[in-house]
């Protein structure tokens, strides 16, 4: 029974967590809507030397067409660093800068191969381009959340003597 006590202080961090994640998600999707535009030009302008160097120009109006494919990133990783409690906003703004800084570099390196896949029509290429597309859409985030957010109070530590 006291086992059981012990746990449930640990259940309701992560519930409370859970439920600070989806509504911080929710709002920053909503800013999204209205600025997300914004980020995909600065993703857009990033991978148009890297498109020049194959002798291709890019076009930046085709990549404002696939917005929510390639930068939704930021928006669940900074819901997964704004949900945390008991870390302090400043140790929470580096994390925050470097995890955006690398989900930007990695959507301007998909932007390039999207584009070099529909230039040399290699259906190989696209289909690694889909494959990169997904895991950091999905994973990306969430590995760099595990390994650069102090997780303050979140994941409770055993007090058993092992």
């Amino acid at each position: 029974m006291t086992e059981e006590r012990e746990r449930r202080p640990g259940i309701k961090k992560i519930l409370v967590f859970f439920v600070r994640f989806v509504f911080v998600s929710l709002v920053l999707y909503t800013v999204w809507l209205l600025i997300g535009k914004f980020y995909t030009l600065i993703v857009a302008w990033g991978a148009k030397p890297l498109v020049a160097l194959t002798g291709n120009t890019l076009s930046v109006e085709r990549t404002l067409q696939v917005k929510e494919e390639i930068s939704l990133n930021p928006v669940v990783f900074l819901s997964l660093v704004i949900a945390v409690t008991g870390v302090p906003w400043k140790e929470r703004a580096r994390p925050a800068l470097i995890g955006v800084l690398i989900l930007t570099a990695v959507n301007i390196i998909t932007v390039f191969f999207m584009f070099l896949s529909a230039f040399t029509r290699s259906e190989q290429l696209w289909t690694g381009t889909e494959f990169l597309n997904l895991t950091t859409n999905f994973f990306l985030p969430i590995l760099l959340w595990a390994l650069l957010m102090p997780k303050g109070g979140l994941l409770p530590v055993s007090s058993s003597n092992d």
